[in-house]
């Protein structure tokens, strides 16, 4: 099991048999000797870019002796300068934090999974790769050589997307949002489960961190083992229950993300919990707010029957609110600390709460003022009603805030009630550090202002789980609290249906003019969950415009992905808006993905590279190509411009790579909806082919000739280019022995092609395989035309 030695200390690489990986740096096209399993060899490359010589081609030695090729990588320096070579030692286990290194291909890291993904990990990880560890791509992105050597044909988004999107099983890839975190860590309190399950906190750090080498908070103990025991175990009032996921010495909310996600899989551990049904609603609750994110936890393998899991990355799904605690946890008790005292303290009695003599300002329907628990003296916000004898009304909608409140105790985004009285004429809740109106400059922020619409989201999917409507969305009832935006002031929420108090009550307005929606003032009975969207998108256009909007008047943020979202929540058609906080998100997510870019522009950058002699240009040319197979543009107007001389190498070391591009230009004959082929394309198609087909039979690669053949025949069946065939002819004149059968073979599965190379039948200087074939594929051809008369 891998321990952390501090925060953000890496583990040693390991396989899954315990040992690790012996890496040996060989001078140019110096081949190892004498390999045995476990070895790994860095071969230096001479390759220049821009006085940088950074390249190497890594070969492995798999289980059973033999050396793998994996392929190209660039390893860079911290504060490396040009000109310089990559200072590797000798040899290594590990290199140390001021290296790190990119391959330059995805076949380089679908080679090493090949090998078995312990061995891929640790190889990953031994040699620092930026594309699996985006921290450290994040730190690495600002030096020099990234950018002129290492970035020099990889995207940043390949390099950050290579994972994502893949199905190789990724590790640490720095993409939990902060966001998420929080998320998780409320959830996690709110749950009611205990961290270290079964188990004591510092047995269960043990199984994750070396507590000997970690620091003490506390100068009279020398490791963090005693620190903790001293303020969990002999003064357990000292910390927080939570108090795990805020010590930076163990990296859960800001350090790697496999720091986090070891974490949480350990939380689940048979050795760790038992309760099947416990472990069942944590691995739910979890991997529901690492999906955004692309993680999840999964079953790896069992012990004893009971399965251990750990995290694996998974596509990025769309961000869904989080549902209220499952029924089956036990919930704990909202507000940590000194607020859960006051709740245990709570005995519905106003007189164990000192208040000033004058309310904050604005208190809206009541008055609220700035207590303190006479016994705990801990600041709360103390609410009540303005007249000691209020109308039955004004009780009413105190009662159903309070009830509001019951529902959703626990829920990390509701504000939690502490203590009310029995009359529903005031109630305690935690004191707020701010309310949204306070920090509308914050909300600017894209990070902040998601944020805020992330917890109106989640909190609101679960009070319409159970039928019940805010309806009073406006800033001064969001609160900032404990690090996270609650919602407040449920005192006009629309109980289910069926259970309203005063049915058939029009012509009031219900609500904030402005933030309400307009139905609102109509008929607010019969008002739906789109109501409390419309409020959102109306708080989202406030923040980012810093104007208060106007009953029936649109407010609309500046041009951007939140503008579209404002327009579709505002819509004045009820039916128009999203129907569910859970379509609004979706809507937020599709607005704000990002655009892919054109890849043609790389491409023919990399063509001019290739053209101007950069032999690394072309395999990286034709990865892009491959990796769009559906683009017209880049098989026809980039692929076959590439000097065949230079392709037909690069596709002969990839075999598959070969197979698919060839496929998917073949599919590209007819055009597309945007493209129709011109007779000058065709012809360029085909000649490039022909080189391809030159280069296979005079390199005896069978697979590569007949994929390419196939391919040309195809464009010249449908195309019929004399320039191009006058290049061909004395070509299939002169092919003998194994190039001549497979090129036989393939004129006689296109008939049409082989009717323009009929005159060569007659050619008795010809190979007679492809003189019979030309004769027997003429023959099929007329008969075909003559049947269809």
């Amino acid at each position: 099991m891998c321990r952390f030695v501090c925060s953000y200390a890496r583990p040693q690489a390991e396989v899954s048999s315990g040992g690790t990986v012996q890496f040996t740096v060989l001078p140019v096209r110096e081949r190892p000797v004498s390999p045995v399993p476990g070895q790994a060899f860095l071969v230096r490359d001479d390759w220049d870019d821009y006085s940088f010589k950074t390249t190497f081609r890594l070969l492995c030695v798999d289980p059973g002796g033999e050396i793998r090729e994996i392929g190209g990588v660039k390893i860079g320096r911290f504060g490396m300068t040009a000109p310089a070579r990559t200072p590797l030692p000798d040899s290594f286990e590990t290199l140390d934090g001021g290296f790190f290194s990119l391959g330059l291909r995805d076949t380089y890291y679908e080679r090493l999974h090949e090998l078995g993904p312990d061995l891929q990990h640790t190889v990953l990880r031994a040699l620092n790769d930026v594309s699996f560890d985006l921290e450290l791509f994040s730190r690495a992105r600002t030096e020099s050589v990234t950018d002129t050597s290492l970035l020099r044909f990889v995207s940043v988004d390949t390099v950050v997307g290579r994972f994502r999107d893949s199905g190789i099983p990724a590790g640490p890839l720095a993409a939990i949002t902060e966001v998420t975190r929080r998320r998780l860590f409320d959830a996690l309190r709110s749950s009611g489960a205990s961290w270290s399950g079964s188990l004591d906190e510092v047995t269960f750090l043990r199984r994750l961190y070396d507590l000997d080498h970690l620091e003490s908070h506390d100068p009279r103990f020398t490791t963090a083992e005693g620190d903790i025991v001293q303020h969990r175990y002999n003064n357990p009032g000292d910390w927080e229950d939570d108090w795990v996921f805020g010590d930076g010495r163990f990296g859960l909310a800001d350090g790697p993300d496999e720091a986090l996600l070891r974490f949480l899989a350990e939380m689940i551990h048979p050795a760790v919990r038992t309760d099947r049904g416990e472990v069942e609603r944590l691995l739910a609750l979890v991997n529901g707010l690492l999906a955004p994110d692309g993680y999840e936890l999964a079953e790896a393998r069992t012990v004893s029957g009971y399965p251990v899991y750990e995290a694996r990355r998974i596509p990025a799904r769309p961000r869904i609110p989080s549902p209220a605690p499952p029924a089956a946890v036990t919930a704990a008790q909202p507000g940590q600390g000194a607020y859960a005292a006051v709740r245990r303290a709570a005995r519905g009695e106003r007189k164990d709460y000192a208040c000033p003599r004058e309310p904050v300002p604005d208190g809206g329907q009541a008055d609220v003022f700035e207590a303190t628990h006479k016994t705990l003296g801990t600041t709360v916000a103390l609410k009540k009603l303005h007249s000691k004898y209020p109308a039955e009304r004004q009780v009413a909608r105190m009662r159903r805030e309070i009830e509001i409140g019951q529902l959703l105790d626990g829920h990390p985004h509701a504000m939690p009630i502490l203590d009310f009285g029995a009359d529903h004429t005031w109630f305690v809740m935690p004191w707020a550090d701010a309310t949204a109106a306070q920090r509308q400059e914050l909300l600017r922020e894209p990070a902040e202002l998601r944020a805020l619409v992330d917890a109106l989201a989640s909190v609101l999917a679960a009070a319409h789980e159970h039928g019940w409507l805010h309806r009073d969305i406006k800033p001064s009832n969001i609160l900032y609290f404990d690090g996270r935006w609650t919602l407040a002031d449920w005192g006009i929420v629309r109980r289910p249906r069926g259970q309203t108090t005063k049915v058939g009550r029009t012509g009031l307005y219900i609500g904030t003019e402005g933030f309400a929606a307009p139905e609102l003032s109509g008929t607010p009975h019969e008002a739906t969950a789109s109501s409390d969207i419309y409020s959102i998108g109306r708080v989202i256009a406030w923040a980012l415009t810093g104007k208060l909007p106007e009953t029936n008047l649109p407010l609309l943020p500046p041009p951007g992905p939140w503008r579209t979202i404002v327009r579709a929540a505002t819509h004045q058609d009820p039916q128009r808006r999203p129907q569910t906080v859970s379509d609004l998100l979706a809507l937020i997510d599709r607005e704000h993905a990002v655009v892919p870019e054109d890849p043609l522009p790389a491409a023919q950058t990399l063509l001019e590279a290739a053209s101007s002699g950069d032999s690394a240009a072309v395999d990286v040319l034709l990865t892009l190509v491959g990796d769009h197979p559906e683009d017209y543009e880049l098989h026809v107007g980039v692929l076959a411009r590439l000097d065949a001389r230079q392709a037909g190498p690069a596709l002969a070391r990839e075999p598959a790579q070969a197979h698919s591009l060839l496929r998917a230009l073949a599919e590209h004959v007819g055009g597309d909806d945007k493209h129709m082929v011109q007779f000058g394309d065709a012809a360029a198609v085909v000649i490039w082919l022909h080189g391809i087909c030159s280069y296979a039979a005079d390199h005896r690669d069978w697979d590569l000739l007949e994929e390419a053949a196939h391919t040309m025949c195809t464009w010249d069946g449908a195309w019929d280019q004399w320039n191009a065939q006058d290049k061909i002819t004395p070509w299939l004149r002169a092919l003998t022995s194994e190039a001549a059968s497979v090129i036989a073979a393939v004129l006689r599965d296109h008939p049409e092609s082989a009717q323009h190379f009929s005159h060569v039948a007659d050619d008795r200087t010809a190979d007679p395989r492809i003189r019979q074939a030309l004769r027997t594929s003429t023959a099929t051809e007329v008969f075909s035309v003559g049947s269809v008369g």
